[in-house]
């Protein structure tokens, strides 16, 4: 969805008010519509800020970050007060939201046990902000103004590309733009998009059934994993980091133009997999005794059922293979 409503400017007005947060706008539906924004024909700011990002309403302006915070139905929601600039080397111009009273927002979308490695907000907050907005997000579907349609692959590359001006780290920004890169090759109608849970499927799973049979191998409990084998601990462990590397890359394959996103997924995945089933259980076991606490009987039962059917069968892998 793109809102783009021409708009006349008055003599002086050219280059100095790109977009407008208007109080009554009439909607398709011919109903005034709070809090829209509306443009004039987008060109590049002759002052723009060196990270991209701009003030819609003042171009040579740095965007200001204006959230109010609040809760619905115990979910906590964000909603921009002033609307985001950002400047696309390929696209252009691209501001968010379209509509500042439809559009809300829950930061850098992190489940809550790789907060440890992905942060919810910080230096690439604006960035996060302007891609909940290009695609469909929690509320009313995308939510922006630009002079073209922008798909969920575009997106996500003005995601990374964003993040690297704003001057995230070349981990955390490649890490999160492979994220939400899997979210979108899954996003979809499951007959248009099947080859990419079958990509994804089949790295998840070959990767953890291999991070198993490797920890085995690394206690000697068993000779399974060829280029491991009966060697000092420290070489194993050497091998098996080879091998968390070299075998998510081959997979790739699977992911096609993803094939990016595959290799960084598979390999955290692999290398990360025993901190993230640690903490995967650990963040259970708390979220079952807050739930209890809270009188939440079926969530409590429910977190309590992860924990320690996980713990049991990492016990009855262990008793097996030792």
């Amino acid at each position: 969805m793109v809102r783009r409503v021409e708009v006349p400017l008055a003599p002086g007005e050219t280059g100095v008010s790109m977009a407008r947060a208007v109080q009554e706008v009439v909607s398709d539906t011919g109903r005034p519509v709070d809090g829209v924004v509306i443009s004039p024909p987008i060109e590049r700011p002759a002052t723009l800020p060196a990270d991209g990002f701009f003030n819609p309403h003042n171009p040579g302006q740095p965007a200001r970050i204006v959230l109010e915070r609040t809760f619905e139905s115990d979910r906590e929601v964000f909603r921009l007060r002033e609307p985001i600039g950002f400047w696309d080397d390929e696209v252009g111009a691209v501001i968010v939201p379209d509509n500042l009273a439809r559009f809300d927002t829950d930061l850098t979308s992190v489940e809550r046990f790789f907060t440890w490695l992905v942060k919810t907000t910080g230096v690439h907050l604006p960035a996060a902000l302007v891609h909940d907005g290009l695609i469909p997000g929690s509320t009313s579907g995308s939510s922006y103004v630009a002079s073209q349609e922008i798909d969920r692959v575009t997106a996500d590359r003005i995601f990374r590309s964003a993040m690297r001006r704003l001057g995230t780290s070349w981990l955390q920004r490649w890490l999160i733009w492979a994220g939400v890169a899997t979210a979108t090759m899954v996003s979809g109608p499951f007959r248009k998009v099947w080859r990419g849970w079958l990509a994804v499927g089949v790295t998840v799973l070959v990767v953890v059934v291999l991070g198993a049979l490797a920890t085995i191998d690394l206690f000697d409990c068993r000779d399974i994993v060829p280029w491991m084998g009966d060697q000092p601990a420290w070489r194993e462990v050497l091998t098996g980091a080879v091998g968390a590397v070299v075998i998510p890359s081959i997979l790739a394959v699977l992911w096609g133009r993803q094939w990016r996103a595959g290799v960084l997924i598979g390999v955290a995945l692999a290398l990360a997999l025993h901190v993230t089933v640690a903490l995967f259980l650990v963040y259970n076991v708390f979220a079952a005794i807050d739930a209890a606490a809270g009188g939440q009987v079926a969530r409590a039962l429910r977190s309590a059922a992860i924990a320690v059917g996980g713990t049991l069968l990492i016990v009855a892998i262990g008793v097996w293979a030792c």
